[in-house]
């Protein structure tokens, strides 16, 4: 899979402009401010996942402007397609071989990105909704249907939230949505739960070949509505909803609920969200990324486009080098930012691109 050119308009500070991809590694070079990171946002658009680096479609235009577009080239197993999408504000359009569809989950599963940034590094010490993120993107990634079961949950839960707000709220009234919470709740905690088995199962293994001597990395999840021996039973999650209902009332919000859910990361005995050392989140983090790659491979059965973005920099050499021999193991387009030349091992690949990006402006090197 991979991507083979990529069109923006009024996108972030790029100028509008065609850029013309190898299927193997690219490596982009410019000083800092230029518009690498903006470049590959733009590409990781085309798979119909929001931004990796925001959730408000308004700080995609460029400066003065209030609509953005990205359209791209993509080769799969599927055949190749045109992906566009557009965004205004209040309005996010999708596009297959230039006719609109009728929403941008149509475009999920289309193209498979996995991306890397220094901000991931928050997926360890960061809040638990940075992580619940993560958990729901990949989810999406591996099943586009999973997103159906996330919102129908996300609209329960918002008419819920309204109805707590009311100055008057009889228990009676929560008893719907709490239903439909507990319905929708039991599924997505049961997906979040066989997910992070098998993403753990992975993790721990890529974990050993970077930092065996920080200890085995585990993954747990952590929610309200596990029972008590990590079962999950629609009766129970319903239990929680009723026993909370005083509170819920009392606070006049929902405290209770899959939104409150978190992944225990382990190393040895040590809660690495609260006592890792830089050097051990990254390691955390490299190893849930390779995770997440390998698992969508073999959902997949085709190489998954990776980006990382400005990975140097926050990566010491020993793992910058692991990283990149485990990602060349196998044929894949991997897009790559950086300030100077590229890493030594992506040089010594024969169809290595080098571009440089220029005040928003992508040349070749």
């Amino acid at each position: 899979m991979y991507v083979s050119q990529v069109r923006v308009f009024n996108f972030r500070n790029l100028a509008d402009q065609s850029v013309e991809l190898s299927r193997g590694p690219v490596y982009i070079t410019g000083l800092n401010g230029n518009g690498k990171t903006n470049l590959i946002e733009a590409i990781y658009l085309l798979s119909g996942s929001r931004s990796f680096r925001t959730n408000l479609s308004t700080e995609l235009s460029r400066w003065g402007q209030s609509a953005c577009s990205v359209f791209g080239v993509v080769t799969s197993a599927l055949g190749t397609e045109e992906l566009g999408i557009s965004l205004t504000p209040g309005s996010r359009e999708a596009f297959v071989n230039g006719e609109r569809v009728s929403s941008i989950s149509e475009l999920l599963g289309r193209l498979s990105i996995i991306s890397f940034s220094p901000a991931d590094l928050m997926l360890v010490k960061g809040p638990p909704a940075g992580r619940r993120r993560f958990l729901d993107r990949h989810m999406v990634d591996l099943q586009p249907g999973y997103l159906n079961t996330l919102m129908a949950y996300q609209r329960a839960l918002a008419s819920k939230s309204s109805l707590l707000k009311q100055p008057y709220v009889d228990y009676q009234q929560l008893i719907p949505w709490n239903s439909l919470l507990a319905e929708y709740g039991g599924k997505i905690v049961e997906n979040r739960r066989k997910f992070i088995k098998q993403l753990g199962e992975k993790a721990a293994l890529a974990h050993y070949s970077y930092a065996a001597l920080d200890g085995e990395l585990s993954l747990e999840l952590e929610s309200d509505l596990l029972a008590p021996h990590g079962e999950v039973h629609a009766e129970y999650i319903f239990a929680q909803f009723e026993k909370a209902a005083s509170r819920e009332i009392a606070q006049r919000s929902a405290v209770v609920g899959i939104q409150r859910d978190d992944i225990k990361m382990t190393l040895g005995t040590v809660d690495a969200r609260a006592f890792a050392s830089q050097g051990q989140t990254r390691s955390v983090v490299l190893s849930l990324k390779l995770a997440v790659i390998e698992l969508l491979e073999e959902e997949k059965g085709e190489a998954a486009v990776v980006l990382l973005d400005d990975v140097d920099s926050e990566l010491d050499q020993a793992r910058s080098d692991r990283l990149f021999e485990s990602l060349l193991g196998k044929p894949r387009q991997m897009v790559v930012t950086g300030t100077s030349t590229p890493p030594k091992p992506l040089c010594k690949h024969p169809e290595l691109q080098v571009l440089r990006m220029s005040a928003g402006t992508v040349s070749p090197n």
